[in-house]
């Protein structure tokens, strides 16, 4: 009887040993796509995003579902105020949508122009050691001079 008792104890034993074998993997893959995890919300909470949007004017017989619109974010990091925005025209009308970025810094305001025919992202940054001390953006769609300009979406920092 007590050799069958070992018997059995010894393969309850092996067994479990090969059981804790078999998951340490997985324990190990669980772990470390866990500290991955709260590392990427470490970087994520680095910065905040603030957002912004707008939409063109309408005109000459449309309405305002066929408008072009624009949201975008910004944030600052590391010295760096940094965007990202997103234009789409609504109406596929072959006019193209136009974003305007001004920004004030120490030599005055500068102007930057964007434009697409349909839906386009744009992504860029700017130094704070410039004297980057705030932006205004607005849409407008066409292809003359009246492009259906929007408002002013205006940030001072």
């Amino acid at each position: 009887m007590s050799k069958l008792r070992s018997v059995l104890v010894g393969t309850a034993l092996a067994g479990a040993l090969a059981a804790g074998i078999a998951a340490a993997p997985a324990q190990a893959a669980t772990a470390s796509t866990a500290s991955a995890a709260s590392t990427a919300s470490v970087a994520q909470a680095q910065y905040t995003k603030h957002w912004f949007s707008g939409s063109s004017s309408f005109g000459r017989g449309e309405s305002r579902g066929e408008r072009s619109e624009y949201k975008g974010y910004w944030y600052y990091s590391n010295g760096r105020y940094y965007f990202d925005i997103e234009a789409r025209d609504h109406d596929r009308d072959r006019q193209n949508t136009y974003v305007d970025f001004s920004w004030h810094d120490n030599n005055g305001w500068h102007n930057r122009r964007f434009f697409t025919g349909g839906k386009s992202e744009w992504k860029f940054s700017y130094s704070r050691n410039s004297g980057f001390d705030g932006f205004r953006t607005r849409i407008g769609e066409g292809n003359s001079r009246d492009f259906d300009w929007g408002n002013y979406y205006r940030h001072s920092f």
